[in-house]
């Protein structure tokens, strides 16, 4: 990906109100929601998620990790999808509490058993102006994270 292409990527990934999320359900089909990033860490490699431990999302990752995001950009009709792998993170994923880092419409939501969800990149796909560019990470994040 070129270095222009990367930068277009990561202004999208740091801009994007909310991203189709989707994951694989118990019996094999795509489950799809909108989620609002937290807006802390979103970077290339990787993004953060609130979202309640009762939601489909939630019990889907247990069984399957892989996860796509994809979010669409009416004004120039770009768009960008992330393919990687979802899992719950604890408290000491930030350095600072993450409740401080919610949006207003994020603490409006006001779960009564709030997970955050963090998203590993392992690659992305950018359409601009009618081209195309794909990005493996050489070196994604592993799965094993402190809980």
């Amino acid at each position: 990906m070129q270095h222009t292409t990367r930068q277009a990527a990561l202004q999208m990934i740091q801009t994007a109100p909310v991203f189709t999320l989707a994951t694989v359900d118990a019996d094999g089909y795509p489950t799809m929601v909108a989620l609002s990033p937290l807006p802390i860490k979103r970077r290339l490699e990787e993004l953060y998620f609130y979202t309640s431990r009762q939601t489909s999302t939630t019990q889907n990752i247990q069984n399957c990790r892989q996860a796509s995001l994809f979010y669409y950009q009416l004004s120039d009709y770009s768009s960008i999808m992330l393919r990687g792998k979802l899992t719950l993170v604890g408290n000491n994923a930030f350095d600072q509490d993450w409740r401080t880092a919610l949006t207003d419409f994020q603490q409006q939501l006001d779960y009564k058993d709030p997970v955050i969800l963090h998203f590993q990149t392992n690659s992305i796909k950018i359409r601009q102006m009618m081209t195309i560019d794909h990005l493996e990470l050489i070196d994604p994040p592993t799965d094993e994270r402190p809980h």
